[in-house]
């Protein structure tokens, strides 16, 4: 009785949700060669340091797992590129694809016509789902 008169609720079956949703088919992140993709995050802010640094920009190969992290003073479009074209790109190399969140700062026009210029792919995690890297 009891679950006949929860399963005819409204709210019951709002917060309850539908048992059968479908998903999204899961794509396999076939990588062939160290720097074909990398991803790239923000960190912080943290406490500054010294110099006058609050975040941390992480860059990681998606083949060996190597992780670059750089100290950086904020995280405006322009100073991520500065650092990714100078630090990384100069002396690793470019990357075929790279692959961020959607945060303002990897989204930016500037961001685009660096990848665009570098002949790179642009690549995002789904939205509130950061697993799906």
């Amino acid at each position: 009785m009891s679950r006949t008169v929860c399963a005819l609720c409204t709210s019951y079956a709002a917060v309850k949700g539908h048992q059968n949703r479908s998903r999204g088919v899961l794509k396999l992140n076939n990588v062939g060669a160290p720097w074909e993709r990398i991803a790239i995050d923000i960190a912080g802010p943290f406490p500054e340091s010294e110099s006058g640094n609050k975040y941390f920009m992480v860059v990681m190969d998606y083949f060996t797992k190597w992780p670059e992290v750089f100290a950086i003073p904020n995280h405006k479009c322009s100073t991520v590129v500065d650092k990714l074209v100078h630090e990384v790109f100069c002396r690793l190399g470019v990357p075929l694809e790279i692959h961020s969140d959607r945060g303002r700062n990897f989204e930016s026009q500037i961001f685009q016509e660096t990848c665009r210029v570098m002949g790179t792919d642009k690549t995002r995690t789904t939205s509130y789902h950061p697993q799906s890297e």
